[in-house]
């Protein structure tokens, strides 16, 4: 949410630099840069938002097969049916990576209370797996947990389509932090 609040400020603040008349005299060719490196940041922010929600080997084409994705993977985040009168393919890669998001940040709510590991450790890897896929702590769901050994655990985190696993202490300690799944 910072992170779209941000955006939306430097957009907005780029889109008055080109549309306001500037006191000193900014030439056209100055409006059409500005103009365009205010597009380019909202290009670059739409690509990284979307980046751990493809599935390998897949990319969106063209804009058009985009917003299909995205209409897609609503549908699927928000636990919609599937809209079967659309029949391209960006609209299903979209549905399975909402469906798989809504399905991990939902799999805490299942665990048995004795496989979940303390609040600090959770925290710990959290921070861990969020700075290393450069996404906020909220786009990070812990999806499996457990005890290894006394005060140490294993915890499975999912951003997207890509899994990490953090050997943490109860403490929020990071011992081992391994790419996979548990």
């Amino acid at each position: 949410m910072k992170r779209t609040m941000a955006l939306l400020a430097a957009t907005t603040l780029a889109l008055q630099v080109v549309v306001q008349p500037a006191q000193a005299g900014m030439s056209d060719k100055d409006k059409a840069a500005a103009a365009a490196a205010a597009i380019a940041l909202l290009g670059i922010a739409a690509l990284a938002h979307n980046k751990h929600h493809y599935q390998e080997g897949y990319e969106p084409g063209d804009a058009e097969e985009t917003a299909e994705f995205e209409r897609g993977y609503r549908d699927g985040v928000h636990g919609y049916p599937y809209w079967e009168q659309n029949r391209t393919r960006g609209y299903a890669e979209g549905y399975q990576a909402g469906d798989r998001e809504r399905e991990n940040s939902m799999a805490h709510r299942i665990q048995p209370v004795d496989g979940r590991a303390p609040p600090m450790a959770y925290q710990g890897c959290a921070q861990i797996v969020a700075q290393n896929f450069a996404v906020g702590m909220h786009q990070v769901h812990f999806t499996k947990a457990r005890s290894p050994g006394k005060h140490e655990w294993l915890i499975e985190a999912a951003v997207g389509r890509q899994y990490m696993t953090c050997k943490m202490r109860d403490t929020g300690e990071l011992i081992d932090l391994t790419g996979g799944r548990l």
